[in-house]
């Protein structure tokens, strides 16, 4: 494949993956079931690629031999002749949809073998690039408190991202281990550092920088999974890798309310075919070492029915740094709820609810909570379409106080001891204290302009406005979320082209 079969990479192969993996680079699985069809399933049974049938059907045939398992003598010297007839079509199976492409077909043998893939080790990655199109056009050329896609009018290398994994199988033996880290280069790294990891040590002097969104280890006994490490948050719908999620553009609920990462401990349980339940000690929101020396809780269960919808629910607990740079008591909760309708139409709804002690410099608490509605429409194998609307709501205008949502921004105060990296960031334009209303309204398709899986494109026309109170450091009352402090509104045209390898 790819001119490379030829090479032998039995034990070479063997010695990457694991230098790949100790050097903490690259490896990582979801928290929940590992579902090949589902890179970060965020909750149990909730993936956002759920919605494209034939693509997670694709991707769970990854290793099936469409043309037929070839066979190779032990001390053969002359190519390899599959024993299967040839494919009707030249290779592609007829019928059969082709299977993506991934980094650990470099390793194929002549014989079809692989020595990687007989080891449950997986190398892979992505990159997704994008234009952001504000109708606006904003001076600062930043669209405001819109993050992933905040550059107005200019091209971005969102992600870069490599991993390297080995899931944990348990269904033919009683114990396994496995791994997985990631590494990402782009401007979405500054957007999901940790406080103490990549915060600054990685991170970069301008709006591209280095993050390790994963790092962890796996012991599975039957159906118990223990993970320590550095994961992403099971929290919410949407998810740090943005190939994951239907849409490039990120809703308020995630962007500002949600936290990324964790640091700690998780046990999952699948307790039966329908359930799945975790529970676990972390060190916080976004959060490595000591910048927040209190551990917090991470629990979440899902169940899947008969009618396949599921319903799921994640909470967070922990102590976490308020406006007064002290540490106060956050309680966070998301549910999600998934309903295929028929063959063609999809249902997600998202509710989601945050609150903390004593948050604000006045003592007062702060509540911050939304509600997402999803529909998806597949009209074929290569398009599906999608409509997102939201509303959000930041009660005491304490969570959009910065570019970031590891940490509320303090008043009067520069961006220090809070996760993320504010270079090349319009800082006086996003000041923070909307104590009011969010709402956006997201449509447009994923499209598969191609015949492989590995390739698609996610054009998008996002809408948002604003309702409420400003009450911000500079000149409060006057400076708006969008158009450079100016409007209370603004229009999107986003598009970006996804390569999955």
């Amino acid at each position: 494949m790819f001119g490379l079969r030829k090479l032998r990479f039995v034990d070479i192969g063997t010695g990457l993956s694991m230098m790949i993996a100790s050097a903490g680079i690259l490896a990582a699985s979801a928290l929940h079931a590992a579902d090949p069809g589902c890179a970060y399933p965020s909750s149990p049974g909730v993936c956002n690629d759920q919605i494209f049938a034939d693509a997670a059907e694709r991707l769970k045939n990854l290793n099936a031999n469409v043309c037929g398992a070839p066979a190779c003598a032990p001390a053969q010297t002359t190519p390899c002749v599959p024993t299967a007839p040839a494919c009707g079509d030249g290779g592609g199976g007829g019928d059969t949809p082709p299977t993506p492409w991934s980094l650990t077909d470099i390793f194929d043998d002549d014989c079809g073998g692989n020595h990687l893939k007989a080891k449950g080790v997986k190398l892979g990655g992505n990159m997704a690039q994008s234009f952001t199109w504000n109708f606006q056009n904003p001076s600062d050329r930043y669209n405001g408190p819109v993050t992933w896609t905040d550059q107005s009018n200019q091209y971005q290398l969102n992600q870069f991202w490599l991993y390297a994994e080995k899931a944990t199988d348990t269904s033919k033996k009683d114990w396994d281990w496995g791994y997985r880290g990631d590494i990402n280069y782009g401007t979405s790294s500054r957007l999901f550092t940790e406080s103490g990891l990549e915060t600054p040590r990685l991170a970069s002097g301008g709006t591209y920088g280095l993050a390790l969104p994963q790092f962890y280890f796996d012991v599975a006994y039957k159906k118990l999974k223990i993970r320590a490490g550095h994961f992403i948050s099971p929290i919410g719908y949407f998810t740090v890798d943005t190939t994951q999620n239907f849409f490039n553009t990120i809703p308020y609920t995630y962007q500002w309310g949600e936290p990324f990462t964790h640091t700690g401990i998780m046990a999952t349980y699948q307790v039966s075919d329908a359930l799945v339940v975790s529970s676990g000690v972390t060190r916080g929101w976004d959060n490595f070492d000591n910048h927040n020396p209190h551990l917090g809780y991470l629990g979440t269960w899902g169940y899947t029915f008969k009618d396949k919808s599921n319903l799921a629910q994640v909470i967070v607990w922990s102590d976490e740094p308020n406006q007064n740079l002290t540490f106060t008591s956050r309680y966070y909760q998301s549910l999600v709820y998934t309903k295929p309708i028929n063959d063609k139409l999809t249902y997600v709804g998202q509710s989601d609810f945050g609150t903390q002690e004593q948050a604000m410099t006045t003592g007062k608490r702060a509540n911050w909570y939304g509600i997402n509605q999803y529909m998806y429409y597949k009209v074929n194998d290569k398009w599906t379409w999608g409509a997102n609307f939201e509303w959000w709501r930041d009660e005491e205008g304490y969570r959009v106080a910065g570019f970031l949502p590891g940490g509320p921004l303090p008043h009067n105060m520069a961006p220090s001891g809070i996760t993320g990296n504010y270079s090349g960031v319009p800082f006086a334009n996003l000041p923070g204290g909307y104590n009011g209303n969010f709402f956006q309204f997201t449509v447009g398709p994923r499209w598969y302009p191609t015949a492989s899986p590995n390739f698609f494109v996610r054009p998008n026309l996002r809408y948002d406005f604003y309702t409420g109170g400003v009450d911000n450091v500079q000149n409060p009352g006057t400076v708006l979320p969008y158009n450079s402090g100016k409007n209370a509104q603004q229009g999107l045209l986003v598009t970006d082209i996804c390569w999955i390898f």
